[in-house]
């Protein structure tokens, strides 16, 4: 089976802001590149084929970051960017939900059913991101450990997906917080065994 280790990036300037992101972007506060260091170095004895990274900045820092004392192959896929929120880039929460009050609830309550303004939907980003795991198991041998470094949209969609539940339960627990680290062996006939979901153990000495 392929084994995917996936992370969100780092805490980003508009991550303190609350500022939606999106397919824009915001550097790596020094907090964040502190907990991407510290996820290198968790795991730093995991023999990885392969980092695939979103082509976002601060995705590509982290897995920098992370794969810094290695020389491993970091493949760029714009099937791992953020969840497109369209005309809510850029903004903050508070604005959002100001300007669009039933998106904006749709978007944490009825995400089934949600949809952007000028941006894309919770089941399209899932479907691109299946689409590059896909390639992932077509590429790669049984037991190759791959790395994976996203967004936290996409981190809980595939989550949601192969724990078999459906897109509505995406905002289920845990939380995705940065650098999390989420393991999954994933056989060729599909059948997924989680082994963590957004664990932070390699944050207590970060903070």
């Amino acid at each position: 089976m392929v084994i995917l280790y996936i992370t969100r990036h780092g805490q980003t300037e508009w991550n303190l802001e609350k500022r939606m992101q999106g397919w824009l972007d915001s550097p790596l506060t020094i907090e964040g590149k502190e907990a991407a260091v510290a996820l290198g170095e968790r795991l730093a004895q995991v023999p990885f084929k392969a980092c695939f990274a979103s082509p976002s900045g601060r995705t590509v820092e982290t897995a920098q970051l992370i794969c810094k004392n290695r020389s491993l192959p970091l493949l760029l896929a714009d099937e791992l960017k953020e969840i497109h929120a369209g005309d809510w880039q850029g903004l903050t929460a508070d604005a959002i939900e100001k300007q669009f009050p039933r998106a904006y609830h749709a978007y944490y309550h009825d995400t089934e059913n949600y949809q952007s303004q000028g941006g894309e939907n919770f089941h399209q980003v899932l479907e691109r991101a299946l689409c590059v795991i896909k390639t992932m198991q077509d590429t790669y041998a049984e037991d190759d450990a791959i790395l994976l470094v996203t967004h936290a949209v996409v981190k809980k969609l595939i989550i949601c997906h192969f724990k078999n539940l459906p897109v509505q339960r995406v905002w289920d627990p845990p939380f995705i917080h940065g650098t999390s680290l989420t393991k999954i062996h994933l056989k060729k006939n599909g059948e997924a065994t989680l082994e963590l979901i957004g664990d932070t153990q390699h944050l207590k000495n970060t903070q």
